[in-house]
This record gives C-alpha cells, sequence and structure tokens, in this order.
C-alpha cells in the first residue's frame, strides 16, 4: 500500500515536459508576475516535424541526411494536444466596417515591381552553322561526360555547357568539370544491405501478384536513411528503369572506352601530385581526340571525395619512396576501411547504414575474438553495391515508326489495340447471344 501511495505521489509531483505546472493565485502574486509571463517562459520547446531532405545539397561535397527516427508523426500529434492555447488580450475584436477603417496601401509603381530581367534561363539554342552529324557529337561530347561523371552531369546541362562556348567540342569539354559546383551532390551507392532492403521493399506484391506502389518516405526510412528524399526518388526511378532495359530494345550498346577515374587520371592530376601514369580519363582522351592536342587541365575541379584520394595517394607515395600503381592503391584503401571495422569503429553515416540486429554479438563488453566476427559482418553489409548506368544503344530496331519513338510505346499501342478487338468481339458475342429468337406466326 505504501508503495502505492510512494509511486502515486512521485507521478503527481512530476512536472509534464511539454505543459509546465501551474502556480497558485498567491504564489503568483508574491512573485510579481502574471499567469500568462510564467507560462511562456516555462513552457518547454514544441517537438516540429523534421524535413525529410527535399532539396539535394549543392557542391562538391557529400552531406548525408541526418535521420532522426526519434521524431515521429505521433510524437507531433500527442504535443499538439497539450499546447496551452491563450486567450488574445484584445478588448474589441469586432470587425470595423467603412471609409474610415480601410488599409492604406501605396500606388502601384511599375518599375519597382518589374525590373525588366529575364528570369528564365536558357538551356539550348540551335547552332546557327547547320550540323546533321548528331552521332558525333554524342560519341564525342555527351557520352563522355555520361559516364566519366556517372551521370551527376544531365543532358541539359551538358547542352548548355556546349552552347556558351560557342558550340565548340574542345573548349566545352575542358570546362564541363566546373559544373559540378552548382548541381546536386554527387550520388553515393548504397551499401549491399541497405540493396539487399530496398530489393525486398520494391519487390512486395498483394495476394493477387501485383506489385505495389511503395510510399517513398517507407523506403527512405526501411532502406535509405542516410539519404535525402529526393535522392531517394530519383534512384527509384532508375532502379525501376534499369528493370525495363533490354525489354523494348535489344540492340548493341553503344560501346565505350574503359574509364579511368579522375582522381587517376595522369593529365588531371599533374598539378597536384607527380605521376608517371599515362592513363587519361574520358574527358581527356576525347579532347585530344576531337582538337589534336593535349588538354590543358589547368584548373581541373574535383569533389572533396576525389581530392581526398589524391592527396592520400600523393602521401603513400611519399612514405613509400616510390611510385605507387592505382591498383596497390585501392588495395590500400580497402585494407585501412577493413582495420577499421574489425575494430568496430563506424562514422556517423555508418551507423545509419548498418541493422545492428544482424551483428552476431550483441552484448556491450566483446571479446577480442567477438569484435573480430562482428567487424566482419559489418564489412559484408557496408560493401559497396553499385546500380550501374544507363546505357546507350544504337537502335535500328524494324517496328519503329518513321519518327524516333520508343519501341515500348508500340507495343503497348499493339496491346491496347488487341485489347480493343477482343473487348469488341466479346460485345458482339453478347449481343448475339441477347438477339431474340424469331417466332413464327400462325395463319
Amino acid at each position: 500500500m505504501f508503495r502505492k501511495l510512494y509511486i502515486m505521489s512521485a507521478i503527481k509531483s512530476t512536472p509534464s515536459i511539454a505543459v509546465p505546472a501551474k502556480k497558485s493565485r498567491r504564489l503568483q502574486q508574491k512573485s510579481g508576475c502574471k499567469e500568462e509571463e510564467t507560462l511562456e517562459t516555462t513552457l518547454a520547446p514544441v517537438v516540429t516535424a523534421k524535413t525529410r531532405g527535399t532539396q539535394i545539397p549543392i557542391g562538391l561535397g557529400h552531406t548525408p541526411f541526418p535521420f532522426n527516427e526519434k521524431v515521429s508523426l505521433k510524437a507531433i500529434r500527442e504535443q499538439k494536444k497539450l499546447e496551452v492555447k491563450m486567450a488574445p488580450n484584445a478588448k474589441d475584436n469586432s470587425v470595423k466596417v467603412g471609409e474610415e477603417h480601410q488599409a492604406d496601401l501605396p500606388d502601384f509603381n511599375p518599375s519597382l515591381e518589374c525590373d525588366g530581367q529575364d528570369r528564365e534561363e536558357v538551356m539550348w539554342r540551335p547552332s546557327p552553322k547547320t550540323f546533321d552529324d548528331h552521332e558525333s557529337y554524342q560519341a564525342a561530347y555527351f557520352l563522355p561526360i555520361w559516364y566519366q561523371f556517372k551521370g551527376q552531369i544531365p543532358f541539359d546541362v551538358a547542352l548548355q555547357n556546349l552552347m556558351h562556348h560557342d558550340y565548340d567540342i574542345g573548349k566545352a569539354l575542358e570546362t564541363v568539370d566546373g559544373k559540378l559546383s552548382t548541381l546536386p551532390q554527387k550520388f553515393k551507392d548504397l551499401a549491399k544491405v541497405q540493396m539487399r532492403k530496398f530489393r525486398e521493399i520494391y519487390e512486395t506484391r498483394t495476394k493477387q501478384g501485383v506489385r505495389m506502389e511503395i510510399p517513398t518516405r517507407k523506403l527512405q526510412e526501411k532502406a535509405m536513411r542516410n539519404y535525402h528524399i529526393a535522392e531517394v526518388q530519383g534512384f527509384y526511378h532508375r532502379f525501376e528503369n534499369r528493370a525495363l532495359e533490354g525489354s523494348s530494345c535489344t540492340c548493341p550498346v553503344l560501346a565505350h572506352p574503359e574509364v579511368v577515374p579522375r582522381w587517376a587520371c595522369g593529365n588531371c592530376t599533374k598539378h597536384l601530385k607527380p605521376t608517371t601514369t599515362e592513363d587519361q580519363c574520358l574527358i581527356c582522351l576525347n579532347y585530344k581526340a576531337v582538337t589534336g592536342t593535349t588538354r590543358p587541365a589547368n584548373n581541373p575541379v574535383f569533389t572533396d571525395e576525389e581530392l581526398q584520394k589524391i592527396l592520400n595517394w600523393k602521401k603513400v607515395e611519399e612514405q613509400a619512396e616510390r611510385p605507387v600503381s592505382k591498383e596497390e592503391f585501392e588495395q590500400i584503401q580497402k585494407q585501412s576501411k577493413i582495420d577499421r571495422l574489425l575494430r568496430n569503429e563506424l562514422t556517423e553515416e555508418e551507423r545509419l547504414i548498418v541493422e545492428p540486429g544482424q551483428l552476431p554479438h550483441k552484448k556491450k563488453n566483446l571479446t577480442g575474438a567477438q569484435m573480430q566476427e562482428n567487424g566482419w559482418n559489418l564489412v559484408e553489409q557496408l560493401e559497396e553495391c553499385p546500380l550501374g548506368l544507363s546505357v546507350f544503344r544504337q537502335c535500328n530496331c524494324d517496328a519503329r515508326d518513321h519518327v524516333i519513338e520508343n519501341a515500348m510505346s508500340i507495343e503497348i499501342r499493339k496491346a491496347v489495340k488487341r485489347k480493343s478487338v477482343d473487348e469488341e468481339k466479346q460485345v458482339q458475342n453478347s449481343n448475339a447471344a441477347k438477339k431474340p429468337r424469331r417466332v413464327l406466326k400462325r395463319l
């Protein structure tokens, strides 16, 4: 009995987090403050809805989304119930009507409202020099940009850059990497555990076997916590498009040479690190193929990740006092990450990715062998699982019309046509069944 009374008194004495304890009027008169002032000063901060990252960060860095699962819609709804609404202090709340109570608005001045500047941005204007060799422009300009930057520089931005340089492919290739500083950050490949979870959610089906439409918020919460919701939406469409590739067109893929990363390009990194390698990225290779000269690369723009790799590579070569190949450097970087994970050391972003429930040992105080076993599990979970880029094909399908269109749309039209024909036949058969029989009249 005493224990029950003690618990009840403790509950009553504990103040609410959202609503402060009210003071009696006698205590308020002694302290010299009003009830409204006390509530305003002691009210706890209201829980607000956390953004899901509708805007991807712009620039050369990589900012993971700080997913906070503690802030939920349920907590926000509960907080709304506990809010204290104070009565207005105005004495007269009646609406005033008449000429004396009209708002005083300044006269309209068109010069202040409209500055005459064109707010639209031209992305592409056809060249006055007519050229019909679009395939050469695609092979020498856009495809190298697409594969080298892994889709980070889209087609319209690449065309705008070409237009700004008077349709000169050489000048456009020299400066195209400067667009990285004004575009959304580079998309980071999903980890193995994230890709597995994403596929499971994506393949969720109803009892009838139809694939369900999964909300983007659920994909972010369950599989892609460290990604902004705008990145989740873009990845969802890329994943869906990759699943449909090859189903409508089986023409050969446009060939391209092996892609050397820009941090390993001997020409792009010549001002940051002494190098003896002759490997070059697709931008430098196509610049030389178009102009006949080596790309200057006087002020190349790198992402923060690429720049860090260049500096780490330089440091490894200085410590080894010899040139280190790209493959050897990548192996050193990989082993350094494995050693860190075997010590169970995770970054803030990696903590959002891993699933602690899959670890073999979940206790706090682990032995060295148990930590190492957990570490190898972390290595497997955090292994990168790239999706790959959409491929370009030299389409020569016999089924396409004179105008350029997707072969999938033709198949859809054929299916719709077959369906309409079948429906017409069903209607005809039903009408024939309902047709009244002829009755012979007796003479």
